[in-house]
C-alpha cells in the first residue's frame, strides 16, 4: 500500500482550512422537473469550500472556514449552520456591502442538473489578502483552496497571500481544481450546468500554482483545463511535470486514480455502482472522504476508498452539505454494501444519517415543561362548569412561569439556561407558538389528536404539508399507546401510523419522540417496555427520543435498556412523570441516569397540575399562576441535578 504524504504535525488542533466559496443552494423540490417548471425549493448550505469544510467535519475532522457571508439573513443562516455542524468560523469574515451568494439548482436523474448561480459581486467573493490570519494558519494542518477562488483579480491576489503564509506556517496545500465555466465568464450567465470550456487564460491562472501543492483533486474536465493539453494523459503529464503533488483524478461513478510521485501506477480502491439521484456536492463530498483519510495518514488506497464511498452515498441524496456522511456512515456502507441489497436506502442507513444531520440525543439534553395536556384540562374545565377559554389564559401563564426560570437561569449562568424547553399544543397555546420567533429554548409540539386510538394527527388534510409548515427548530411529539397483546388489526394501525409520521419526520428532516404509553388493562411487566420498542425497532422506525413513564428499579430499567443497546444505542430517552408527587422524582431520576441514554425529562402536571386547581377554584389569581409555576419548576430542575452521576 501507498503511504500518503506529508507527515503533519499531530499537534496542530486544526485539520484543514477550507478557503473559498460558501453559499445558499436552493434545490428543486421536483425531481425529473426542469428548473423551469419548479415550483418550491429546500435551503442547504452548498458552495464548494463549504461542502468540503461540512463534509470533513462530519468525517471527524477539525475544519475551518475561510470566506466572507453577507450581513443578511441567508449570511446568518450559513455562520449559523457551519458552527451546528462544528466547523471553525474564526476566518468567516461578516461584508455588510455584499449579498450572500444563492445558487437555484434543478434534480432530472440521471444526467440533467441544471443550476443558475446568482454570485454578481457576492459574499464569498471579497476575501482579502489582510484576512489571511497568520496565527490560525500555523495551528492548521492544511489549507484548501479552490479554482473559483483564482476566477477575479482580487480573490486572485488573496488566493497567493494565503499560499504564501500556508507555506511559511508549515501548511500542507491542498488544490480543488473546482473549475465552473461560468464564474469566468466563459458561458451564458445562466449556464451553471457547463462543466469545460477550453481555456488558456484559466490555465494560466491556474498553473502557477501547482509547484506550492501538495494535494490536486479534480475531474477529467478539470485536469484538462489545469493541465491544457488536449487529452488527458498529456494534461496529467503536464502537472506531472510542473508538480510534486498527489493528483486525484475523479471519475465518477468509476471512483477515482491517484497519481502519486513515490508509485509507478496509479492507485484506486473499489467503486459502488449505486442508482444516482443528485451528482451535485458528491465531487466535494468526495474530498472530505479522501482527506479523512489524507490527513489521517492513511495509504492512499484507503484515502481513495473513503473517497468513492462518500460519494457515492451523496449521490443518492438531495442536496450537498446536507447529504454528506459521518465517518459511521461510510464505515456501515463500506462494510455492508456487498451484503445488504440497496443499501444506500435501507432503514438503519437512513436512520444512522439522520442521525448525522440532526445530531445525537444523548447529546442534547432536554429539561423540559410540558403542558401539552387537552383532554384533562377539558374535563375539568366541564366539572367546574368553566369556558375552555380558561385553558389557553391558564396556559399563557404557565409560559410566563417558565420564562421566569429561564431568565433567571441565564442571568446566573446555570448551565440548564440553555436546556430548558416547553412542550404545548397548538389547540389551547397557539398564542405562544404565534411569538415563537426569536426564543432561545426548544420547542415541542404535538402531532396528535387528544386521546387517540388508534393514533390519528390533528389536521384533517396532508400530514407532511402540516409539518412542513411547522418551524424546522421544533421537534415533533407523538402520544403512541402500543402493548404486544393488542389485537392485530390494533396494532397493525398504530405502527403503520407510527412508521408514516416517522418517514415525514425523516423526509423533513424533523426530530421525533415517541411518548410510548401501555393501554389501560394491560399487563406491565419488567419486559413490557423494552418489548414494544422491540417491535418498533423491528418495523424499521427509529425515534430521536422516547418519552417513558418513569421506572422505580434499576432491574426493570436495565432491562429496557438492553433493547436500546440491541437496536439503537445512540437513541435519547425522556423521562415523563405521571403527576407524581414532585418528591418522587429523587428516586426516578436516580434510577434513570444510571445509564446514558436518559438525555432529560418532560415534567407536567406534576408543576402546573395544583396550581391549575386552585386557580379554577378561585384560591389562586391569575397573576399567582406564574410564580407558582416558576417554583415548582425550579424543584425539579434542582433534582435532577442533584441526581447527577
Amino acid at each position: 500500500m501507498t503511504k500518503t504524504s506529508p507527515s503533519f504535525d499531530n499537534s496542530r488542533p486544526l485539520d484543514l482550512i477550507c478557503m473559498g466559496r460558501v453559499a445558499v443552494d436552493l434545490y428543486a423540490e421536483q425531481v425529473h422537473s426542469p428548473l423551469e417548471d419548479a415550483q418550491s425549493f429546500r435551503k442547504y448550505l452548498g458552495g464548494c469550500a463549504g461542502n468540503t469544510a461540512v463534509g470533513a467535519a462530519r468525517l471527524g475532522l477539525k475544519s475551518a472556514m475561510f470566506s466572507c457571508v453577507g450581513t443578511d439573513d441567508m449570511g446568518a443562516f450559513l455562520r449559523n449552520t457551519l458552527e451546528k455542524e462544528g466547523v471553525n468560523t474564526a476566518l468567516l469574515r461578516n461584508t455588510p456591502e455584499h449579498l450572500t451568494a444563492l445558487v437555484l439548482l434543478g434534480v432530472n436523474p440521471p444526467d440533467r442538473f441544471p443550476l443558475i448561480f446568482y454570485r454578481e459581486n457576492c459574499a464569498d467573493m471579497q476575501i482579502l489578502p489582510e484576512d489571511v490570519n497568520p496565527e490560525i494558519l500555523q495551528t492548521a494542518k492544511a489549507l484548501l483552496i479552490t479554482g473559483t477562488g483564482l476566477s477575479t483579480p482580487s480573490m486572485l491576489k488573496a488566493t497567493r497571500q494565503a499560499v504564501k503564509v500556508a507555506k511559511k506556517s508549515g501548511c500542507a496545500l491542498i488544490l480543488d481544481i473546482d473549475y465552473r465555466p461560468v464564474l469566468w465568464g466563459l458561458t451564458e450567465a445562466g449556464d451553471g450546468e457547463t462543466r469545460f470550456v477550453a481555456s488558456a487564460k484559466v490555465t494560466r491562472e491556474l498553473q502557477p500554482f501547482l509547484s506550492e501543492l501538495d494535494l490536486i483533486v479534480g475531474t477529467e474536465e478539470e485536469v484538462l483545463i489545469a493541465g491544457g493539453k488536449e487529452t488527458l494523459a498529456s494534461s496529467l503529464s503536464t502537472i506531472q511535470e510542473k508538480s510534486s503533488a498527489t493528483v486525484v483524478l475523479k471519475r465518477g461513478a468509476d471512483g477515482c486514480e491517484v497519481f502519486s510521485p513515490n508509485s509507478p501506477a496509479p492507485i484506486s480502491a473499489r467503486s459502488f455502482p449505486i442508482e444516482v439521484l443528485n451528482v451535485l456536492g458528491a465531487g466535494d463530498a468526495f474530498m472530505s472522504g479522501f482527506l479523512r483519510g489524507w490527513l489521517r495518514e492513511k495509504s492512499l488506497e484507503t484515502c481513495a476508498l473513503y473517497g468513492n464511498a462518500s460519494g457515492a452515498l451523496v449521490v443518492t441524496r438531495h442536496g450537498c452539505s446536507p447529504a454528506a456522511p459521518s465517518f459511521a456512515e461510510i464505515d456501515y456502507f463500506i462494510r455492508n454494501f456487498d451484503r445488504i441489497p440497496a443499501l444506500a436506502h435501507h432503514p438503519k442507513m437512513q436512520q444512522l444519517h439522520l442521525r448525522t444531520e440532526l445530531g445525537q440525543p444523548q447529546k442534547e439534553e432536554l429539561l423540559i415543561l410540558a403542558y401539552d395536556h387537552r383532554t384533562q384540562f377539558e374535563e375539568s374545565c366541564r366539572e367546574n362548569n368553566l369556558s375552555f377559554d380558561y385553558i389557553s389564559r391558564f396556559k399563557e401563564q404557565v409560559y410566563e412561569g417558565f420564562q421566569k426560570v429561564r431568565k433567571s437561569n441565564k442571568k446566573t449562568g446555570a448551565p440548564a439556561a440553555e436546556r430548558l424547553a416547553i412542550l404545548i399544543d397548538p389547540d389551547y397555546g397557539q398564542m405562544i407558538l404565534n411569538n415563537f420567533a426569536d426564543a432561545a429554548y426548544t420547542i415541542g409540539v404535538p402531532i396528535e389528536k387528544a386521546s387517540s386510538f388508534p393514533v390519528s394527527w390533528l389536521m384533517e388534510d396532508s400530514l407532511y404539508q402540516h409539518l412542513l409548515e411547522r418551524p424546522a427548530t421544533w421537534f415533533v411529539k407523538v402520544l403512541w399507546r402500543f402493548h404486544l397483546q393488542m389485537n392485530q388489526e390494533n396494532k397493525d394501525i398504530q405502527l403503520s401510523q407510527l412508521h408514516k409520521l416517522n418517514s415525514v419526520c425523516a423526509a423533513l428532516k424533523r426530530k421525533l419522540m415517541v411518548e410510548l404509553i401501555i393501554p389501560e388493562g394491560y399487563l406491565e411487566t419488567g419486559t413490557t417496555l423494552g418489548e414494544a420498542m422491540a417491535e418498533v425497532y423491528e418495523a424499521g422506525i427509529y425515534p430521536f427520543w422516547w418519552k417513558i413513564t418513569a421506572l422505580d428499579s434499576k432491574e426493570e430499567w436495565q432491562t429496557m435498556t438492553k433493547t436500546l443497546d440491541q437496536y439503537d444505542p445512540e437513541v435519547g430517552v425522556i423521562i415523563l412523570g405521571k403527576n407524581a408527587p414532585i418528591e418522587q422524582f429523587q428516586t426516578w431520576f436516580r434510577v434513570a441516569r444510571s445509564t446514558p441514554h436518559t438525555c432529560g425529562f418532560a415534567v407536567g402536571r406534576s408543576i402546573f397540575w395544583e396550581p391549575w386547581e386552585q386557580y379554577v377554584g378561585g384560591k389562586l389569581t391569575i397573576k399567582g399562576i406564574a410564580d407558582a409555576v416558576a417554583e415548582r419548576y425550579n424543584s425539579v430542575l434542582e433534582i435532577w441535578s442533584k441526581t447527577q452521576d
